[in-house]
């Protein structure tokens, strides 16, 4: 029991920052996900209930209350893709397409980015194609507390092993992070286009590369037209003006969402 009110009932998920549960409401009977922590971790976990409490009445973004207990769902983005076999539809992909940005714009717009959009990160509801955004872990503020500006690009150099540490899921982040810049609004945009090529192809070219050095290399030689083959050229025109998008830039939201 947590807090005497979710019965746990089994275990649905897990990674890098704790488990998740299904559990059941013993007042109301609702089932609900509870996401919990080892107590080393549970900075990450207060960190995430703040950023989603910020976030609250977007659609788009999970209720929640303080224990971290949130909507339930069945699926993710890519257990979609397996459904489809990997070749989701052209329209769903691109009904997708815009409720992804529609998320992503309401997000931006209260202050925050995700720093880690992939498939696996967006969620639906059996016999509804409407995508919930989970997984606030890694969610930052862009806005600096003390300036009010947009904060300073602290650029990361490489170890002594000639690698540079990302934020986010290495498949999916933009040639701007695996550069070392950290991740702003456009990178968001940017992993999202990465998601929505995923859902047409069922795979991501670069998804065998040896290394993270070759990853890195096709990402940025591949041609978007390569990318959205099938989807609309406005796909590509988008791609490009997010890959040509200033670090601190506001994205013009608008253009996106007209062109999906």
């Amino acid at each position: 029991m947590i807090n005497d009110r979710y019965k746990l009932i089994k275990r649905i998920g897990s990674g890098a920052f704790g488990l998740i549960f299904s559990a059941r409401n013993v007042n109301t009977d609702e089932v609900v996900a509870v996401k919990l922590e080892p107590t080393a971790q549970t900075d990450t976990l207060t960190h995430e209930a703040a950023v989603l409490q910020h976030l609250s009445n977007i659609p788009g973004i999970p209720n929640h209350n303080r224990y971290m207990v949130i909507d339930l769902f069945d699926k993710t983005l890519q257990t979609v893709s397996y459904e489809h076999k990997k070749a989701v539809p052209v329209a769903l992909v691109r009904a997708y397409a815009l409720q992804i940005m529609q998320i992503l714009s309401a997000v931006h717009e209260k202050g925050f980015i995700h720093r880690d959009i992939k498939p696996e990160n967006f969620m639906t509801k059996c016999g509804d194609d409407t995508l919930y955004l989970i997984d606030f872990g890694l969610a930052r503020t862009y806005i600096d507390s003390e300036t009010k500006a947009h904060r300073a690009n602290r650029v990361r150099t490489a170890d002594a092993d000639g690698k540079i540490s990302i934020t986010g899921t290495s498949r999916y982040v933009s040639s701007n992070v695996h550069d070392g810049n950290e991740p702003s609004r456009r990178d968001d945009l940017i992993s999202a286009m990465y998601v929505v090529s995923y859902l047409l192809k069922g795979l991501l070219p670069w998804k065998k590369s040896a290394t993270n050095e070759t990853l890195v290399e096709m990402k940025k030689k591949i041609r978007p037209e390569e990318l959205f083959l099938g989807l609309p050229d406005s796909y590509v025109d988008i791609f490009n003006y997010l890959s040509s998008l200033p670090y601190d830039n506001t994205p013009d939201y608008a253009f996106i969402f007209r062109n999906l």
